[in-house]
C-alpha cells in the first residue's frame, strides 16, 4: 500500500518555537504510528528555538543561513502539492501564512482538516466552512478522523 502524505499547516510567526511545534510533534507521532508520512514546514528550522518569539524579519533570515522568503514559500507550496491532505493546527488564530496555505490547498482540491475550538470564529466563517473537510477540537480527534476517513476509507472492503 502506498503511504499517504499530510502537510502540517498552521501559525508559526508570533509564537515561540515550542508553541509552534508542540501540536505538530504530537500530530506527527500519531500519524507516523498510523502509516502516514508528514511534511512539517518547521523541519530544518530547529535554530529558531533560540528566539523568544518567531517573527518575520532579518533576524530569522540570518538564523536560517540566508534562506529567502521565496525559498520558504517555494518549499511550502511544493509540500502542499505533494500532500494528500492538509492538517491546520492553529485554527483558533488567524495568520496570513495559514490563510495562504488554506487557500492554496483548497485550490488544488486537497482535503483540509482544521483543529479549532467549537466556538472559534473559523467554524463560523463562510470561507473556512466551505473549504474545510472537517473541524476537530484536538489533535487526537483530527488524526482519528483522518485515519478513519481518508486512509481506511480508500480501501475497498
Amino acid at each position: 500500500m502506498t503511504r499517504r502524505v499530510i502537510y502540517l499547516a498552521g501559525m508559526i510567526g508570533g509564537l515561540s518555537y515550542e508553541e509552534a511545534s508542540v501540536n505538530r510533534k504530537q500530530a506527527t507521532n500519531l500519524l507516523l504510528e498510523r502509516g502516514w508520512d508528514v511534511l512539517d514546514p518547521m523541519r530544518g528550522y530547529e535554530i529558531l528555538s533560540t528566539l523568544a518569539v518567531i517573527e518575520e524579519g532579518d533576524k530569522v533570515k540570518s538564523l536560517l543561513g540566508g534562506v529567502t522568503d521565496t525559498a520558504i514559500l517555494q518549499r511550502d507550496r511544493d509540500d502542499i502539492r505533494r500532500a494528500d491532505l492538509i492538517l491546520i493546527e492553529s485554527g483558533n488564530k488567524a495568520s496570513w501564512g495559514t490563510a495562504f496555505e488554506f487557500e492554496f490547498a483548497y485550490s488544488l482540491g486537497k482535503p483540509i482538516v482544521v483543529i479549532c475550538d467549537k466556538d472559534s470564529p473559523t467554524r463560523n466563517h463562510p470561507w473556512c466552512r466551505t473549504m474545510s473537510s472537517y473541524f476537530a477540537e484536538t489533535v487526537d480527534e483530527a488524526v482519528e478522523f483522518i485515519d478513519r476517513w481518508y486512509d481506511r476509507g480508500y480501501q475497498l472492503q
